[in-house]
C-alpha cells in the first residue's frame, strides 16, 4: 500500500516537509511556489477541501445523517488548516526560516489524522 495518498501520503509529507530545506537548491522559489500551488492550483490544500466541504453540505440536504453531519464539520476546519500550512509554507520560503516547515508540520500531522476520521465517517453511511 503507497504512502502518497489520502491521510498516509498527507502524513508522509509532515515527516518529509522537515528536510525540505536540504533538498532544494533555492528555498525561496520553490517553497513559495509550492505554497502557491497548495493554495490556488488545486494540488492539495484547501481548494480541494473547500470543494469537498461544500459537496458534503449538499449531501446533508439529501441525507439526515450524524457521520456525515460530523464529517462536514471536520472539513469546515480543516480547510482554513491547509490555509494554514501553506501559509507557513510560503513564510518559509520568503524568511529561509526553517521553523516555519516545523510548524507546518505539526498542523499536517493533526490534518492526516483529521481526515481519516472524517473519510472514516463516510465511510459509515456507505
Amino acid at each position: 500500500v503507497t504512502k502518497n495518498f489520502g491521510y498516509k501520503g498527507i502524513e508522509k509529507t509532515g515527516y518529509e516537509i522537515k528536510n525540505w530545506f536540504k533538498r532544494s537548491k533555492n528555498i525561496r522559489e520553490d517553497l513559495t511556489l509550492t505554497a502557491l500551488l497548495m493554495e490556488r492550483a488545486g494540488t492539495g490544500g484547501a481548494l480541494f477541501r473547500n470543494i469537498y466541504r461544500d459537496f458534503l453540505l449538499e449531501c446533508l440536504e439529501l441525507i439526515d445523517d450524524s457521520n456525515l453531519q460530523e464529517s462536514y464539520k471536520m472539513f469546515c476546519e480543516i480547510a482554513p488548516m491547509w490555509t494554514e500550512v501553506a501559509s507557513l509554507i510560503k513564510s518559509a520560503g520568503e524568511t529561509q526560516d526553517e521553523q516555519y516547515l516545523y510548524k507546518a508540520s505539526e498542523i499536517i500531522f493533526r490534518l492526516s489524522e483529521m481526515e481519516k476520521t472524517a473519510m472514516l465517517k463516510i465511510s459509515l453511511i456507505l
